[in-house]
């Protein structure tokens, strides 16, 4: 695998032009890179080719795009240096075996999701050397096609190379994203912030997605909140002994951060109201994984997983 020199425009395609995906072209554009959003919603593209992609409200972006397409096999004409993955995490496998089959092979892949583990689905198919994983802090929901409703941004992201081979794109994607305010960091210790960020997202969106509330809704809610606790207590549970090394206090930082995320409706909710899958297997389902790994029960985790499971399958 030949590196490409950092003279030239980055190329990057972004699959999956939701909150993340959206939000990701809008600072990689603004930085200077050439950018290929893909999504199969026609709708959403055409808007986006007419009137490029916005995030407003706590990040604030308008940008045009000069390129844009309806498939992945599509991608196969843009010869890119990256391939960002913001897709659901039950489509990551199938997205990424096309992926596989259509990009040059010096080509990085970065999965921008949520849940545990993602980056070892795509090292699956690609191998370690050609995948990076990205822990994503802003969240936001669709306020039109093209439009992001930026909720909030706890900086800093996240990006981590699995293996040397990767550092250097890694390196130069944090300084083109820095160079627009989206503050963002290489780590060493990823595996660490997926965790902690799988445990804040399983805390609250499948109880969100489970009773139809907003998150602050849950939070305000003595029930709620008792059951975000038990979930965070659990889980903390599992990490300590899977070696997981967390933030000081982070009990106490979970549960202080999760009620200030306001009327926002998590992605797990929307999903489900959509009658679609969601990323439950990923985040509470694989902490349950991972108790049974270590003789940890986790029946609060495998009951919301069971729980959300039963509603995806109500909504089909």
């Amino acid at each position: 695998m030949t590196e490409k020199s950092d003279d030239a425009r980055l190329r990057v395609g972004v699959i999956g032009m939701g909150p993340t995906g959206s939000g990701l072209t809008a600072h990689f554009i603004d930085a200077g890179a050439f950018v290929v959003p893909c999504d199969i919603d026609r709708e959403k593209i055409d808007l986006i080719k007419k009137e490029g992609v916005r995030l407003e409200n706590t990040i604030q972006k308008e940008v045009s795009v000069e390129e844009a397409c309806y498939s992945v096999q599509e991608l196969k004409e843009y010869d890119l240096d990256l391939v960002v993955v913001s897709v659901k995490t039950p489509n990551l496998k199938k997205v990424v075996s096309i992926i596989s089959e259509i990009v040059p092979e010096d080509a990085y892949v970065m999965c921008a999701q949520n849940g545990l583990d993602n980056e070892q689905e795509v090292a699956e198919i690609l191998g370690d050397d050609r995948t990076l994983r990205m822990a994503v802090n802003f969240a936001g929901s669709m306020s039109s096609p093209n439009t992001v409703n930026v909720m909030f941004f706890n900086p800093p992201n996240y990006i981590s190379a699995l293996t040397k081979r990767g550092e250097a794109i890694a390196n130069r994607i944090v300084k083109m994203l820095n160079s627009v305010d989206l503050k963002t960091e290489v780590s060493a210790d990823f595996r660490d912030h997926a965790w902690e960020k799988a445990i804040l997202n399983s805390a609250l969106s499948p109880v969100c997605a489970i009773t139809k509330l907003t998150m602050k809704d849950v939070m305000d809610s003595p029930d709620g909140l008792a059951l975000v606790k038990a979930i965070i207590d659990e889980s903390l549970r599992v990490a300590e002994a899977e070696g997981i090394s967390l933030k000081r206090d982070f009990r106490e930082f979970s549960i202080n951060y999760l009620k200030g995320a306001g009327y926002h409706r998590p992605s797990m909710l929307v999903d489900l109201d959509n009658g679609l899958l969601t990323e439950i297997d990923y985040l509470n389902g694989r902490i349950a994984e991972y108790g049974r790994k270590h003789n940890l029960p986790t029946p609060v985790n495998q009951t919301i997983t069971c729980l959300v499971h039963m509603m995806e399958h109500s909504a089909k």
